[in-house]
């Protein structure tokens, strides 16, 4: 009996139905119990065959749409027992996916193809050379699992996995994808907050650096700087940090990586911000936006962030929060959390600055419970210290958690983030009656903030400072204070905030505006 035939007489029996004739001839089962009770009729040995019948004639016909098909072919291919075909498969499907920005898909792509491979170790291997295809494709999945899960996945997860396939990696022997993994994990382990002298963070800073000198690659040479260079930005000297990427970024422009070309740019761009060079903080973010559009998504909300730290800095609040609730909606939209954490703290703190201290308190609130989600430990404490002071304006001074805070920051050596602690710790002891405990947290804030050379915050910090004074009454210390603060924001072009600040000066109220 012909296939046709076949067919004619299931549908007529009302078992499937003909869903469509082009591309190409289409039946479905009416039911998924039918389909279930037909697939149970068969011998185990019967499916195994017809799974490993359906794979290759699915990839006899469409050669093109491999990574399209790649997960229906990785499944068929596993329930017909050729786990090598199906590990295959489920990587480049799974990357496949991370080129679309399916993140989720494509990680849980990548820990089925782990899975799998982790079943095979005590398998028999045929030869060195699938020995080394093997172990290329261990790491590759490590990669894979690593760039996947970056925004979502805990840290120290990844950290693990990374390590351990560091031996497979060397045993290849392939520099390229010696340096992807040390990158990976020098980058991972900085933003985590451990610094670049810490053990594994240098020995990986150590191995990229000598692979750059075997193999001539100036690009590959200036890696380091890059990472060092971020987490000073970040955590650190902001001016070093600057100075490490203006001298390592134009060596790298040719790599097709978002680490060495948006990620980088953006942060030169809010480095810049936190220095008050407002033009060359948007000429960096400009280029980071440039270069993400070829991007995948994690470098188009890096850039994003990037834009919106700028116009914050500047004071443009009005095109800040737009872009950092923007980020925030894609970031949670497609599970990239970390993105949602820092955009987070960026539109929390423009609520603060308008005064919309209930909006602030929200977002905040929303950006701490994710970054202990995804154990981001730079951010963290600051989004503590910004929902504190919105907690205690709104009358709850239970939330600050101001030691826990502090002592994070301090623990990893975050000091941009303990001079942020002490800003909002003032504001909140001001807004509480303490001054002469918020006068010492402002002047702690600022002398950090000072030696970093940030001068929008500093301002900030000052004018909250001359503020706090004013309103309890010691307008002779409040005077020199102020007069700091518009001194920076006239240096920095900001007029509207010096504006406001002579205002306060000129105030008799005992009203206190958080800025």
């Amino acid at each position: 009996m012909s296939t046709d035939i076949q067919l004619d007489t299931l549908e007529a029996k009302g078992l499937i139905r003909l869903a469509s004739l082009r591309p190409e001839l289409e039946y479905l089962f009416r039911h998924a119990l039918v389909q279930d009770a037909a697939y149970g009729s068969l011998l185990k040995q019967e499916r195994r065959e017809l799974h490993g019948q359906v794979g290759e004639a699915l990839e006899a016909l469409y050669p093109d749409r491999r990574g399209e098909l790649a997960p229906v072919l990785a499944m068929h291919f596993e329930q017909a027992g050729n786990v090598e075909r199906a590990i295959d498969y489920l990587v480049e499907g799974a990357q496949h996916a991370l080129q679309q920005n399916a993140i989720h898909e494509s990680f849980n792509g990548f820990d089925r193809a782990a899975a799998l491979a982790t079943s095979q170790v005590d398998d028999a291997v045929p030869d060195g050379a699938e020995a080394e295809r093997r172990r290329r494709r261990l790491v590759e999945i490590a990669l894979g699992r690593a760039s996947a899960g970056y925004s979502f996945r805990s840290q120290e997860d990844a950290f693990e996995e990374l390590e351990r396939v560091v031996a497979e990696a060397e045993a290849i022997g392939d520099p390229e994808l010696i340096a992807r993994l040390h990158m990976a994990i020098a980058l991972g382990r900085l933003q985590n907050g451990e610094s670049s002298t810490s053990p594994l963070v240098k020995r990986s800073l150590d191995r990229i650096a000598v692979l750059a000198e075997e193999t001539g690659d100036p690009s590959l040479r200036a890696m380091p700087m890059i990472f060092i260079g971020l987490g000073e930005i970040f955590t650190g000297t902001v001016r070093k940090g600057v100075a490490a990427l203006e001298e390592a970024l134009p060596l790298v422009e040719t790599r097709q990586d978002s680490i060495g070309a948006a990620f980088a740019r953006g942060g030169l761009a809010m480095g810049y911000a936190t220095l008050g060079d407002f033009d060359k903080a948007d000429a960096a973010a400009k280029a980071a936006t440039a270069i993400a559009r070829d991007g995948d998504l994690i470098a188009r909300l890096d850039a994003l962030i990037a834009e919106s730290f700028v116009h914050s800095m500047r004071g443009d609040l009005d095109r800040a929060v737009p872009l950092a609730l923007d980020c925030i909606q894609q970031a949670e939209q497609t599970g990239a959390s970390a993105c949602a954490v820092v955009s987070s703290w960026i539109l929390g703190d423009a609520f603060h600055r308008q005064g919309r201290f209930a909006d602030a308190r929200d977002v905040l609130q929303r950006g701490e419970d994710i970054s202990f989600v995804v154990d981001r430990k730079v951010w963290r404490p600051t989004l503590q210290a910004w929902l504190g002071t919105a907690a205690a304006v709104l009358g709850d001074a239970g939330e600050g958690h101001w030691d826990e805070a502090l002592a994070q920051a301090r623990a990893i050596d975050n000091h941009q983030g303990e001079a942020g602690i002490l800003f909002k710790r003032g504001e909140a002891l001001a807004a509480g009656g303490e001054i002469d405990a918020a006068v010492a947290d402002f002047e702690a804030s600022a002398a950090i903030y000072g030696a970093e050379g940030a001068r929008p915050i500093l301002a900030r910090v000052l004018r909250a400072w001359g503020n706090a004074l004013r309103v309890a009454g010691r307008t002779a210390d409040a005077e020199p204070v102020f007069q700091r603060s518009i001194a920076l924001f006239e240096e920095l072009g900001l007029d509207r905030e010096a504006a406001a600040v002579r205002t306060a000066m000129a105030l008799g109220t005992t009203s206190l505006t958080f800025e």
